[in-house]
């Protein structure tokens, strides 16, 4: 008997992974560097990774229209491009803190209301926040609940513009992986040479 009940154990223990999980290539930036998204979820389902800027502006980084396809396989690493195969954004904040926030859900998302002529209506993100909301996590989250309509998994990502070049450390993105939070996604960079 207790032969079974250990043999089931493993089957009840969390993986330790979180559902989903959101990585920028720095954590701060100087205004008109390109950010890099990569996004690693533990379940298949539908992605939508959305932009709020140090200004509040909110933006959809994936998918680039809303009829896009936007599922995603468990396990699989996605790097958000941008249009033309681009980087994900360009940091155009003024000083401040940004935030991305990656949502996956079961089924598509409900974009309907945040459409217009098979692209985003930025005019009815920006009406989303209508009420000034200063909490801009609070803000995104909204949207996502407005377009999921059910129970769905997120991961944010806080980023900072600064004109302060001591603050700024260089990325080495590639190295490590998903492990810590910190766990080798930084390492030396040549500025002058222009290698990463």
């Amino acid at each position: 008997m207790l032969l079974a009940i250990a043999l089931s154990l493993p089957l009840f223990l969390p993986s330790g992974d979180p559902p989903i999980r959101v990585k920028l290539s720095d954590d701060v930036f100087a205004r008109g560097e390109r950010a890099r998204v990569r996004v690693k979820a533990t379940q298949n389902g539908y992605l939508l990774v959305l932009r709020a800027d140090a200004q509040g502006r909110i933006r959809v980084l994936f998918p680039l229209e809303p009829t896009d396809a936007a599922a995603i396989r468990a396990g699989k690493e996605l790097e958000v491009r941008g249009r033309g195969d681009r980087d994900a954004f360009t940091v155009d904040d003024g000083e401040g803190s940004g935030k991305i926030l990656a949502a996956i859900f079961a089924e598509p998302f409900r974009t309907d209301a945040f459409a217009r002529g098979g692209h985003w209506d930025y005019r009815a993100l920006a009406l989303a926040d209508s009420g000034g909301a200063a909490d801009t996590e609070a803000t995104l989250l909204a949207l996502v609940q407005q377009m999921a309509g059910g129970t769905y998994d997120y991961d944010i990502a806080t980023y900072t513009v600064t004109n302060q070049p001591r603050y700024r450390r260089a990325p080495m993105w590639g190295w490590g992986g998903w492990g810590g939070r910190w766990g080798g996604w930084y390492g030396p960079r040549c500025y002058r040479c222009g290698w990463w």
